[in-house]
C-alpha cells in the first residue's frame, strides 16, 4: 500500500491524465507528424509510438500499454500498430529507477544514472530488434496540412476543458486502482514463494546454470522473484550480501522484465479497449537481456566492475550488437529485394522492355 500510495500514484497518475487530455484535443497527432520519419526508420512504427516513449520514460509502467491502448481504442492506431508499439514503450520511470531502487534500496544516488541509462537504451535495442521483422503497416503516410485539418477538427470537437479535465482523471485513476491491486495481489504470492522456500530450491537447482554466466545464488533468487513482482525483486537484489557492481546488472535486468505484476497491469489496460497483446513476453525478455548487458558493459567501461565480470559483459555486449547487425543486414536486403521488384513492375520499366 505505500509502495502504491507514496510512489506509483504519483509519479503515474498526473502524467496519465494529462495524457488522456493530450489524446482527446489531437495534440498527439502533430507531435507524431514531427517524429514519424525516426519512428519509421528505427522501429518500423507510427509517429505516436515516439510520444507513447517519451509519455512512459517519464512516467513509468504502465503508462505506455495505457497510452497505446486508448489511442487504438479512438482508431488512431491500428491493432497490429498498437501491439508493436507496446512492445518498447513498456518502461519504468525515473521516479523508480532513480528515487525508490538506486537511492532508496541500493543507497546509491549515482548509479541510477547507469541504470536509467541502461533501462532506457534497452526499450530503445527492443524496439529496433522487433522492428526489423516487422512487415505490417506504420501508420498512415500524412502531409502536415492534413495532420493539421485533422487536429483542429479534433480540438473542435472537445466539450468544456472541465469536462476532459473530470474524465481523464477518472480514466487514470481507475487505472492506478486496478495496477494497485494487482502490487498487491503479486505481493502476497511472491511472499508465499520466499516463505515456503520454492523461491530457494528454485534457485538452487537453476544456479549451477547460472554459474556460468558469473551470476552467485542470491542474484539467481532475487531474478526469479523479481520475476514474479518487481519492487520486491528489487529490494531482495539490494539486500543480497553482494558488492554494488554485481547487484546493478541484476537489478537492471529485473526492472526491464518487470515481472508478472507488471504484464498483468499492461495486460489490464489493453484489455479496457479489446487489444490483445502479441510478443510482448518475447519483448520483455529482449530488453532484460539488453539491460543487463548494457549495465554490466557501462560499469565495466567506468572501471567500477570486477575484472573477473567484464569478460562475460564485453561478450554479451559483442553478442548484442552482432545480432542487431545481422537483423540489420536481413532487413536491409529485404528492403533491396522489394524495391527491385517495385521497380521492375512499374510502368517505365515495362515500357523500357516493351521497346527492348
Amino acid at each position: 500500500m505505500n509502495l502504491w500510495f507514496l510512489t506509483v500514484l504519483p509519479s503515474l497518475f498526473p502524467f496519465m491524465a494529462a495524457s488522456y487530455i493530450l489524446i482527446d484535443t489531437g495534440i498527439v497527432r502533430l507531435f507524431s507528424f514531427v517524429f514519424a520519419p525516426a519512428t519509421r526508420f528505427l522501429f518500423s512504427a507510427p509517429g505516436e509510438s515516439a510520444y507513447i516513449l517519451f509519455a512512459s520514460a517519464f512516467s513509468g509502467y504502465p503508462a505506455g500499454a495505457a497510452l497505446a491502448s486508448e489511442l487504438y481504442g479512438k482508431k488512431q492506431l491500428s491493432e497490429s500498430d498498437a501491439q508493436s508499439v507496446i512492445r518498447f514503450t513498456s518502461t519504468s520511470g525515473p521516479v523508480f529507477i532513480m528515487g525508490a531502487v538506486a537511492a532508496g534500496m541500493l543507497g546509491s544516488p549515482r548509479s541510477g544514472a547507469c541504470l536509467a541509462a541502461a533501462h532506457y537504451l534497452s526499450a530503445v535495442f527492443t524496439g529496433i530488434v522487433f522492428g526489423l521483422f516487422r512487415s505490417g503497416s506504420a501508420g498512415e503516410s500524412r502531409t502536415f496540412g492534413e495532420t493539421l485539418r485533422r487536429f483542429k477538427d479534433e480540438l473542435a470537437r472537445c466539450g468544456a476543458f472541465g469536462d476532459m479535465l473530470a474524465g481523464s482523471a477518472e480514466k487514470a485513476l481507475f487505472a492506478l486502482l486496478r495496477i494497485g491491486g494487482l502490487i498487491i495481489f503479486f505481493s502476497v504470492v511472491m511472499e508465499i514463494l520466499s516463505a515456503s522456500g520454492i523461491a530457494d530450491a528454485a534457485a538452487f537447482l537453476y544456479s549451477p546454470f547460472a554459474k556460468l554466466t558469473g551470476l552467485e545464488q542470491q542474484s539467481v533468487k532475487a531474478i526469479l522473484l523479481g520475476g514474479v513482482e518487481m519492487t520486491n525483486g528489487c529490494a531482495i537484489a539490494s539486500a543480497a550480501p553482494l558488492n554494488l557492481a554485481q547487484k546493478l546488472p541484476v537489478v537492471s535486468a529485473i526492472i526491464a522484465f518487470g515481472g508478472v505484476c507488471v504484464h498483468m497491469q499492461t495486460r489490464s489496460v489493453c484489455a479496457r479497449n479489446g487489444l490483445k497483446l502479441k510478443g510482448f513476453v518475447y519483448a520483455k525478455s529482449i530488453q532484460s537481456f539488453f539491460a543487463y548487458t548494457l549495465c554490466a558493459l557501462f560499469l565495466a567501461l567506468s572501471g567500477g566492475i570486477p575484472a573477473g565480470m567484464r569478460g562475460a559483459a564485453y561478450t554479451g555486449m559483442a553478442a548484442a550488437a552482432l545480432t542487431l547487425a545481422a537483423f540489420g543486414a536481413v532487413k536491409i536486403s529485404r528492403k533491396i529485394k522489394k524495391r527491385a521488384c517495385a521497380l521492375s513492375r512499374s510502368p517505365s520499366s515495362l515500357s523500357f522492355r516493351g521497346k527492348l
